[in-house]
Protein backbone atom coordinates (compact mmCIF):
# COMPACT_ATOMS: atom_id res chain seq x y z
CA UNK A 1 0.00 0.00 0.00
CA UNK A 2 1.27 3.87 -0.92
CA UNK A 3 2.89 5.24 2.22
CA UNK A 4 0.87 8.85 1.28
CA UNK A 5 -2.18 6.86 2.10
CA UNK A 6 -1.44 5.19 5.36
CA UNK A 7 0.43 8.52 6.85
CA UNK A 8 0.09 8.64 10.24
CA UNK A 9 -2.65 11.52 11.14
CA UNK A 10 -1.35 14.10 14.39
CA UNK A 11 -2.69 13.59 17.90
CA UNK A 12 -4.53 17.00 18.06
CA UNK A 13 -5.41 16.52 21.29
CA UNK A 14 -1.72 15.90 22.49
CA UNK A 15 -0.46 19.04 20.41
CA UNK A 16 -2.95 21.15 21.90
CA UNK A 17 -2.29 20.13 25.61
CA UNK A 18 2.01 20.35 24.52
CA UNK A 19 1.86 23.24 22.54
CA UNK A 20 -0.86 25.16 24.32
CA UNK A 21 -2.06 23.99 27.72
CA UNK A 22 0.55 23.15 29.93
CA UNK A 23 3.05 26.10 28.27
CA UNK A 24 0.09 28.60 29.43
CA UNK A 25 -0.17 27.02 32.92
CA UNK A 26 3.87 27.30 33.42
CA UNK A 27 4.08 30.54 31.96
CA UNK A 28 1.34 31.74 34.73
CA UNK A 29 2.60 29.98 37.95
CA UNK A 30 5.89 29.08 37.04
CA UNK A 31 8.02 31.58 38.41
CA UNK A 32 5.90 31.31 41.69
CA UNK A 33 6.15 27.24 41.93
CA UNK A 34 10.01 28.23 41.46
CA UNK A 35 10.40 30.72 43.87
CA UNK A 36 8.69 28.65 46.80
CA UNK A 37 11.02 25.61 46.00
CA UNK A 38 14.43 27.59 45.98
CA UNK A 39 13.31 29.80 49.11
CA UNK A 40 13.55 26.14 50.78
CA UNK A 41 17.63 25.58 49.48
CA UNK A 42 18.68 28.81 48.42
CA UNK A 43 19.31 31.94 50.38
CA UNK A 44 17.04 34.13 47.53
CA UNK A 45 18.85 37.34 49.40
CA UNK A 46 22.40 36.54 48.59
CA UNK A 47 21.74 34.91 44.92
CA UNK A 48 19.59 36.48 42.33
CA UNK A 49 17.90 33.75 40.52
CA UNK A 50 16.24 35.17 37.54
CA UNK A 51 13.13 32.28 37.67
CA UNK A 52 10.61 34.08 34.83
CA UNK A 53 13.43 33.21 32.28
CA UNK A 54 13.53 29.95 33.93
CA UNK A 55 10.03 29.05 33.93
CA UNK A 56 9.94 30.61 30.42
CA UNK A 57 12.52 28.06 29.17
CA UNK A 58 10.79 25.05 30.97
CA UNK A 59 7.07 25.97 29.10
CA UNK A 60 9.14 26.45 25.63
CA UNK A 61 10.45 22.54 26.52
CA UNK A 62 7.20 20.95 25.96
CA UNK A 63 6.86 22.13 22.68
CA UNK A 64 10.23 21.36 21.59
CA UNK A 65 9.50 18.17 22.51
CA UNK A 66 6.39 17.38 20.93
CA UNK A 67 7.81 18.58 17.53
CA UNK A 68 10.52 15.84 17.80
CA UNK A 69 7.76 13.05 19.00
CA UNK A 70 5.67 14.06 16.56
CA UNK A 71 8.67 13.96 13.77
CA UNK A 72 10.09 10.05 15.09
CA UNK A 73 6.53 9.01 15.09
CA UNK A 74 4.98 10.13 11.68
CA UNK A 75 8.33 10.87 9.85
CA UNK A 76 6.72 14.13 8.45
CA UNK A 77 7.79 17.27 8.10
CA UNK A 78 5.16 19.73 7.00
CA UNK A 79 5.48 23.37 6.39
CA UNK A 80 3.27 24.26 9.16
CA UNK A 81 5.38 22.02 11.68
CA UNK A 82 8.26 24.03 10.76
CA UNK A 83 6.72 27.29 10.94
CA UNK A 84 5.65 26.52 14.85
CA UNK A 85 9.29 25.10 15.64
CA UNK A 86 10.85 28.55 13.69
CA UNK A 87 8.16 30.46 16.07
CA UNK A 88 8.84 28.32 19.40
CA UNK A 89 12.94 29.21 19.10
CA UNK A 90 12.14 33.51 18.39
CA UNK A 91 9.70 33.37 21.06
CA UNK A 92 12.32 31.53 23.30
CA UNK A 93 15.40 33.86 21.81
CA UNK A 94 13.19 36.70 23.01
CA UNK A 95 12.13 35.61 26.55
CA UNK A 96 14.88 33.54 28.09
CA UNK A 97 17.57 36.20 26.42
CA UNK A 98 15.61 39.29 26.26
CA UNK A 99 16.24 40.57 29.63
CA UNK A 100 20.17 40.39 29.18
CA UNK A 101 20.26 41.91 25.63
CA UNK A 102 17.89 44.67 26.96
CA UNK A 103 15.40 44.36 24.34
CA UNK A 104 11.93 45.25 25.07
CA UNK A 105 8.15 44.33 25.10
CA UNK A 106 8.61 45.60 20.67
CA UNK A 107 10.43 42.66 20.06
CA UNK A 108 7.60 40.24 20.91
CA UNK A 109 4.84 42.14 19.36
CA UNK A 110 6.75 42.51 15.96
CA UNK A 111 7.63 38.77 15.99
CA UNK A 112 4.08 38.10 16.87
CA UNK A 113 2.73 40.46 13.86
CA UNK A 114 5.94 39.77 11.59
CA UNK A 115 6.24 36.36 11.33
CA UNK A 116 2.89 35.32 9.14
CA UNK A 117 2.97 38.45 7.48
CA UNK A 118 5.86 36.90 6.53
CA UNK A 119 4.92 33.81 5.51
CA UNK A 120 1.81 35.02 3.58
CA UNK A 121 5.11 36.65 1.53
CA UNK A 122 6.55 33.93 0.97
CA UNK A 123 3.64 32.20 -0.02
CA UNK A 124 2.66 34.87 -2.40
CA UNK A 125 6.16 34.35 -3.73
CA UNK A 126 5.73 30.53 -4.52
CA UNK A 127 2.13 30.85 -6.00
CA UNK A 128 4.27 33.39 -8.63
CA UNK A 129 7.43 31.35 -9.14
CA UNK A 130 7.39 28.43 -7.43
CA UNK A 131 3.88 27.56 -9.15
CA UNK A 132 3.65 23.35 -8.97
CA UNK A 133 4.81 23.60 -5.12
CA UNK A 134 2.36 26.36 -4.54
CA UNK A 135 -0.55 24.32 -5.75
CA UNK A 136 0.68 21.05 -4.04
CA UNK A 137 0.21 22.97 -0.55
CA UNK A 138 -4.07 22.39 -1.02
CA UNK A 139 -4.48 19.86 -3.21
CA UNK A 140 -2.05 17.42 -1.07
CA UNK A 141 -1.99 13.31 -0.93
CA UNK A 142 -3.28 13.60 2.48
CA UNK A 143 -6.63 15.12 1.32
CA UNK A 144 -6.69 14.60 -1.94
CA UNK A 145 -6.49 11.31 -3.58
CA UNK A 146 -4.63 13.67 -6.64
CA UNK A 147 -3.93 10.50 -8.95
CA UNK A 148 -7.60 9.69 -8.74
CA UNK A 149 -8.22 13.59 -9.71
CA UNK A 150 -5.57 13.80 -12.64
CA UNK A 151 -7.07 10.22 -14.14
CA UNK A 152 -10.73 12.12 -14.19
CA UNK A 153 -9.74 14.76 -16.38
CA UNK A 154 -8.42 14.96 -19.96
CA UNK A 155 -4.64 16.65 -20.83
CA UNK A 156 -6.71 19.70 -22.16
CA UNK A 157 -8.41 20.63 -18.66
CA UNK A 158 -4.30 19.94 -16.72
CA UNK A 159 -3.95 23.87 -16.77
CA UNK A 160 -7.56 24.37 -15.38
CA UNK A 161 -6.82 22.16 -12.19
CA UNK A 162 -3.35 24.15 -11.83
CA UNK A 163 -5.79 27.19 -11.70
CA UNK A 164 -8.00 25.65 -9.36
CA UNK A 165 -5.27 24.94 -6.68
CA UNK A 166 -3.74 28.19 -7.37
CA UNK A 167 -7.22 30.13 -6.62
CA UNK A 168 -7.59 27.79 -3.35
CA UNK A 169 -3.97 28.65 -1.91
CA UNK A 170 -4.55 32.39 -2.80
CA UNK A 171 -7.41 32.04 0.17
CA UNK A 172 -4.50 30.20 2.63
CA UNK A 173 -2.49 33.74 1.94
CA UNK A 174 -4.74 35.86 2.74
CA UNK A 175 -5.56 34.13 6.21
CA UNK A 176 -1.80 34.30 6.79
CA UNK A 177 -1.98 38.41 6.04
CA UNK A 178 -5.55 38.41 8.20
CA UNK A 179 -3.55 36.66 10.99
CA UNK A 180 -0.70 39.29 10.88
CA UNK A 181 -2.97 41.90 11.76
CA UNK A 182 -4.60 39.87 14.14
CA UNK A 183 -1.71 39.46 16.61
CA UNK A 184 0.08 42.31 16.18
CA UNK A 185 -2.99 43.72 17.67
CA UNK A 186 -3.57 41.11 20.20
CA UNK A 187 0.34 41.43 21.45
CA UNK A 188 0.10 45.21 21.44
CA UNK A 189 -2.63 44.59 23.81
CA UNK A 190 -2.01 42.02 26.09
CA UNK A 191 2.17 42.22 25.71
CA UNK A 192 3.13 45.74 27.96
CA UNK A 193 5.67 44.26 30.18
CA UNK A 194 9.37 43.58 29.18
CA UNK A 195 11.28 40.09 29.09
CA UNK A 196 12.82 39.21 32.61
CA UNK A 197 9.84 40.41 34.00
CA UNK A 198 7.47 37.93 35.77
CA UNK A 199 4.13 39.31 34.36
CA UNK A 200 6.18 38.99 30.89
CA UNK A 201 5.51 35.69 31.09
CA UNK A 202 1.84 35.48 32.43
CA UNK A 203 1.37 38.09 29.26
CA UNK A 204 2.62 35.97 27.01
CA UNK A 205 0.45 32.41 28.44
CA UNK A 206 -2.29 35.24 27.87
CA UNK A 207 -1.70 35.95 24.19
CA UNK A 208 -0.73 32.25 23.71
CA UNK A 209 -4.17 30.88 24.33
CA UNK A 210 -5.95 34.31 23.71
CA UNK A 211 -4.30 34.37 19.77
CA UNK A 212 -4.70 30.21 19.16
CA UNK A 213 -8.88 31.08 19.38
CA UNK A 214 -8.84 34.43 17.92
CA UNK A 215 -6.65 33.52 14.58
CA UNK A 216 -8.09 30.17 14.59
CA UNK A 217 -11.55 30.83 13.94
CA UNK A 218 -11.05 33.49 10.91
CA UNK A 219 -8.01 31.15 9.69
CA UNK A 220 -10.87 28.42 9.59
CA UNK A 221 -13.24 30.14 7.94
CA UNK A 222 -11.37 31.56 5.48
CA UNK A 223 -9.43 28.15 4.46
CA UNK A 224 -12.34 26.39 4.99
CA UNK A 225 -14.24 29.12 2.37
CA UNK A 226 -11.13 28.16 -0.07
CA UNK A 227 -11.16 24.65 0.09
CA UNK A 228 -15.04 24.36 -0.25
CA UNK A 229 -14.52 26.15 -3.76
CA UNK A 230 -11.87 24.10 -4.53
CA UNK A 231 -13.89 20.95 -3.95
CA UNK A 232 -16.71 22.22 -5.37
CA UNK A 233 -14.62 22.89 -8.53
CA UNK A 234 -13.07 19.56 -8.74
CA UNK A 235 -16.19 18.06 -8.51
CA UNK A 236 -16.92 19.95 -12.09
CA UNK A 237 -14.07 19.42 -13.50
CA UNK A 238 -13.51 15.89 -13.21
CA UNK A 239 -17.62 15.18 -13.20
CA UNK A 240 -16.58 12.88 -9.44
CA UNK A 241 -18.59 12.70 -6.36
CA UNK A 242 -16.39 14.45 -3.31
CA UNK A 243 -16.19 11.27 -1.66
CA UNK A 244 -14.45 9.47 -4.30
CA UNK A 245 -11.23 11.97 -4.05
CA UNK A 246 -11.55 12.72 -0.60
CA UNK A 247 -9.27 11.14 1.51
CA UNK A 248 -10.43 12.31 4.58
Amino acid sequence: MNNKNTQQQENAILSLISNIVIPVLILRKGSGWLDNVLENYIDTELVNINTASIAFFIALLFPFIYFYYDLNKRKNVNFISIIGFVNVLLTGGIGIFGAQFGLSKNWFIIKEGSLPLVIGFMLWMMSKFKKESFNAILLNEIIFDTEKIRGAISNDKKSRLQSLSRKAGFYLIIGFFISSIIQFILASLIVISDPGHPDFNKEVSTMTWVSYFAVMIPTILIVGKGYLGLISDLEDLTKLNKEDFLRT
